[in-house]
């Protein structure tokens, strides 16, 4: 009998391996591309095009994280209609709104034809691809959770990486709708492949796969849990982090271009920017392991970080040596690294043991809306100052916020438990004191 069981145990490892090479080339291709949508934008310019830089900035947030705020739709679709289908509708769609908005003429009508359904299908990938993960490697359960949590996560940044060089490619030599379709033929034939292996029959109880969550979403006897101020200043702080993140990263490619660098090594910056990010995260698991920390306070020290460097970076670009600007772009993907790898593992951390999958949504929904909100408010200071010298010193301020409410989270959080520490010691010395009040008798 245990024989049985280990061999079932076995195949479960072996197949959960096998959903995370999955979810990892998901992310390189289909998470990549829209990662990557800065390059298309750059090309949308030259052609002189009407659309604002709001405008393109809404084009190009939107595509990359529109889904995340339906993310509990999301979640109540892969519980219905199970994992797999799910993934295989979100693939699906991708691979259409590239079909559709390469034929598009009006740049106007890319919102509708690419932005809100890629949008919508990337975050389904992805939110599926890490609640599947968790799945076969449980967080607090599985010695190699985090590791597998910052191996997918490494699947966009490396995915931005190449997908930026091909599309950057195919745009020189064909333009940007030849360059979707292309595209869209690559993400069907990876599509006929992942599709059918992306299962969670490989899981011990694979009834697993169409059982809601213990508690629901957002429980009515429970709302000062999700409404508390460690929740509030926490996601406050995710918020403000992604906000920076993604407004820089959208505008880099224009923005570098703005300042006379290169086509070619503005695109060779971006790609080298997303390969460290993917060192990074790769990196996160060692760093954990050779030197244990909780995982909460990675989250301000990287915010920390990105302050520091976009400052460094911000000096450099307007100087002679701005060729040096490369360095610190390279060092501000360790705050993207942190901020987006660890999501899920860090739910367990703030929310309850039993509300990692509700926790992680909130997360999501969160990101999403910085991710998107981010971009616009560079857009709109962009189109006022008709300057891209605003990008960076919004990102800097929106760190800023962000390293705050991390460390004011972690302090209320430090404090409770402290509290807690105190009020069992108070308990257990009274029933100390009782019991031995009650023996003298």
């Amino acid at each position: 009998m245990s024989t049985s069981f280990t061999n079932l145990d076995s195949l479960q490892h072996h197949y959960g391996v096998l959903i995370v090479l999955i979810t990892f080339l998901s992310r390189i291709i289909f998470i990549g591309f829209c990662w990557s949508y800065g390059t298309v934008i750059v090309e949308f310019k030259k052609q002189n095009s009407t659309l604002s830089d709001t405008e393109m900035s809404w084009i190009g947030s939107i595509g990359q994280s529109f889904g995340g705020i339906f993310a509990p739709i999301i979640l109540l679709c892969s519980h219905r209609f199970g994992y797999q289908l799910s993934f295989i509708a979100s693939l699906i769609i991708c691979i259409l709104s590239l079909f559709f908005s390469s034929m598009v003429q009006n740049l106007h009508w890319l919102l509708l034809t690419y932005s809100f359904p890629y949008g919508f299908a990337n975050a389904a990938i992805f939110i599926l691809g890490t609640l599947v993960c968790g799945l076969y490697f449980p967080v607090g359960q599985h010695p190699k959770h985090v590791l597998v949590m910052c191996i997918i996560s490494t699947g966009f940044p490396i995915g931005y990486h190449i997908m930026s060089a091909y599309m950057f490619s195919e745009i020189e030599e064909h333009g940007w709708q030849s360059m979707k379709r292309r595209v869209a033929l690559i993400e069907l034939l990876v599509a006929c492949v992942l599709g059918p292996l992306f299962t969670t029959k490989g899981l011990l109880n694979s009834s697993q796969e169409y059982q809601y969550p213990t508690a629901p979403l957002i429980p009515g006897t429970n709302k000062k849990i999700y409404y508390s101020k460690p929740i509030i200043y926490w996601m406050m702080g995710i918020f403000t982090a992604m906000c920076a993140v993604n407004n820089f990263l959208l505008h880099l490619h224009s923005h570098l271009e703005y300042l006379l660098i290169s086509p070619v090594r503005a695109d060779l910056w971006f790609r080298l920017h997303g390969l460290f990010d993917a060192v990074f995260r790769l990196s996160i698991p060692f760093l954990i392991r050779f030197y244990p920390i909780d995982i909460i306070y990675l989250f301000p020290a990287s915010v920390f970080t990105g302050l520091i460097v976009l400052t460094l970076t911000f000096s450099l670009l307007y100087t002679s040596l701005n060729a040096l600007a490369i360095f610190p772009i390279i060092l501000f993907s360790f705050t993207s690294a942190v901020v987006t790898a660890l999501q899920y593992t860090v739910s367990n951390r703030i929310f309850e043991e039993d509300r990692t999958e509700q926790g992680y949504v909130y997360h999501v929904i969160v990101t999403s809306l910085g991710t998107t909100v981010g971009p616009v408010i560079g857009g709109l200071l962009l189109d006022m100052t008709g300057s891209y010298k605003s990008i960076i010193p919004t990102s800097i301020f929106f760190l800023f916020v962000s390293f705050i409410s991390f460390g004011s989270t972690i302090l209320i959080l430090n404090k409770k438990k402290a509290n807690e520490l105190e009020e069992s010691q108070t308990a257990s010395i009274h029933q100390h004191d009782n019991a031995a009040y009650g023996s003298s008798y």
